[in-house]
């Protein structure tokens, strides 16, 4: 399949990758004088807190011991995203719900790697609490490769098009 079949999907991974790094850069800059404020946006349950997340998912390895540690997460998440680029280009357009999901993933992940490559660390804001649980906090880009997996695990489920 062409990429010409695809241009609905890279549109939507460009939407993705350009919405991550608009939310982010409006963090950064409203937090920029005074990165302990946290604003409450549903009392209880929802609030924006600026965190520089130098570890893997769930900032697991946020406090590395040594400088390698970010860099090795950088280098999986780059291989790891050439094999979802892989799995993307070859599936056929009948396979709408595979090609979202997998936009959805590239979207999120290209996102994140920007900041990587270009901060050192992946910048989180979302932060989402119901009494003493605490979800770690996230970003855009961790929600939709959080949807996308889900979409892809549904999708490879189902059956219907699973050809990779």
């Amino acid at each position: 399949m062409t990429l010409e079949n695809k241009k609905k999907y890279i549109l939507i991974f460009s939407i993705i990758i350009l919405l991550d790094q608009v939310t982010k850069l409006i963090i950064q800059t409203t937090f920029d004088a005074n990165p302990y404020k946290v604003i409450h946006v549903i009392k209880d349950f929802f609030l924006i807190r600026y965190v520089e997340n130098k570890g893997a998912v769930w900032g697991i390895f946020s406090n590395p011991s040594h400088t390698i540690i970010p860099k090795i997460i950088t280098a999986f998440s780059i291989i790891a995203l050439i094999a979802v680029i892989y799995y993307f280009l070859k599936l056929e357009a009948k396979c709408a719900c595979e090609l979202t999901s997998l936009s959805f993933i590239i979207g999120g992940a290209v996102g994140n790697i920007i900041d990587r490559l270009y901060q050192g660390y992946v910048v989180d804001f979302l932060d989402v609490y119901i009494g003493s649980y605490h979800w770690p906090t996230f970003n855009v880009a961790d929600s939709f490769i959080s949807i996308g997996v889900v979409l892809l695990i549904f999708s490879i489920w189902r059956g219907k098009c699973t050809q990779f």
